[in-house]
């Protein structure tokens, strides 16, 4: 039998699905780039491209827009894309030196060059790049570095280290916790603001000292930034409850959100559900807890489906319900992706007839948006066609 599934699933992502969300690139100017990579203690990643470059394109469409390059790229960098050939590019390429495209840049945020490679990559170069640029370059700035090495402790030194610190995704707790342990007023702006950026947990004392000193936090940086950074706290919290397999802190992410950021809750305590019990390999908790979840409508269905499909159509269970999912889906809103996918679970199910009726509709859709998914939709029918002869 012709082996389909895996040359479906990658032309279905390519086609944009919930899941292919890609590098988000800067779309400021290169000043306002370095300033933000300053702000955030962040290495800039440049890609100096032309849009006649072959290479360029395909990195465009076929790396830039893998979801492990985005989560690695967007939580590291930022990103920036510039032609060599038009605007503040051609400044760019004149001071940097770039005669070959493409040239994928890293530099810090005076503008430092930190590392460069020149040409196209696949998506494990590329990756493997990307780590090796984090692991070599500083992501906080070697004068806050020295400071703090050579003793530097004063309140508005320690604000500014451990917001770049927190933003930069550095360990804070620690530092924060040894510096707020010899601290006699806590309600000072600068004290405020250690504690601020440093309740990265909903599990830790220094979440609690937030909590305490709500209304002046608030005060200082806004209601919505204190509940987002709640919700950022019981994510992390959420992490480590799937790490160390623990209910009870699963639980107490969930109620730290629902007691200080309540408009939050009901979103967050199904994707946390969720992501615990697919971590957990709880998958009939898992299909309880989205069942809540796709209610909400076709677009929240569509996101199961689509997770599913991706990662775990080997488990028989969950493969079952997002074949069951996929065709309500396509039931409820006719068009090529939520077709395709469809055929596709229908054919991993064995139901042939079932799987060419959606196959069929999806290929009237692709003939007439061109979108370059035909040719793959007419393999399935193609296979299709000789299993229903058998």
């Amino acid at each position: 039998m012709i082996r389909i599934t895996t040359f479906l699933f990658i032309t279905f992502f390519a086609l944009g699905t919930a899941f292919g969300n890609g590098i988000e690139f800067f779309h400021g100017t290169w000043d306002e780039a370095k300033a933000l990579a300053k702000q955030q203690g962040r290495v800039i990643f440049v890609d100096a491209y032309t849009t006649w470059c072959g290479p360029c394109k395909r990195m465009s469409a076929n790396v830039f827009t893998k979801e492990e390059v985005g989560q690695f790229y967007n939580e590291n960098f930022v990103n920036v894309k510039l032609d060599m050939e038009k605007g503040e590019g051609k400044d760019f390429q004149k001071k940097y030196r770039v005669t070959a495209f493409p040239t994928l840049l890293f530099l810090d945020g005076n503008g430092e060059l930190v590392h460069r490679v020149v040409g196209g990559m696949d998506v494990n170069n590329f990756m493997k790049l990307g780590r090796f640029v984090a692991d070599k370059a500083p992501s906080v700035s070697k004068e806050l570095e020295e400071a703090y090495a050579n003793g530097q402790r004063d309140p508005e030194f320690m604000a500014e280290y451990i917001t770049v610190m927190s933003k930069a995704k550095r360990p804070v707790i620690k530092i924060a916790n040894d510096y707020l342990r010899d601290q006699k007023n806590l309600s000072t702006d600068e004290n405020l603001t250690v504690i601020f950026h440093s309740a990265v947990e909903a599990d830790s004392r220094i979440f609690n000292m937030m909590i305490d000193h709500r209304k002046k936090i608030e005060k200082l940086f806004g209601k919505e930034a204190f509940e987002d950074k709640v919700v950022e706290a019981a994510n992390a919290t959420v992490q480590k409850a799937i790490e160390y397999r623990s209910p009870d802190l699963l639980e107490e992410a969930i109620d730290k959100v629902d007691r200080y950021a309540s408009d939050h809750v009901k979103e967050f305590e199904m994707n946390a559900r969720m992501k615990y019990h697919i971590e957990s390999r709880e998958y009939e908790a898992y299909i309880d807890v989205a069942k809540s979840y796709v209610r909400q409508g076709t677009e929240q269905k569509f996101e199961i489906v689509s997770f599913i499909f991706k990662e775990m159509r080997h488990e028989p269970i969950l493969l079952k319900q997002g074949a069951e999912w996929s065709v309500e889906t396509a039931e409820e809103e006719e068009n090529e992706q939520h077709c395709f996918i469809a055929a596709q679970f229908m054919y991993l199910q064995k139901d042939y007839e079932k799987s060419m009726s959606l196959a069929q509709k999806a290929l009237e859709f692709a003939n007439e948006s061109k979108t370059g998914a035909a040719p793959y939709i007419k393999r399935l029918i193609n296979t299709l066609e000789q299993q229903l002869k058998t």
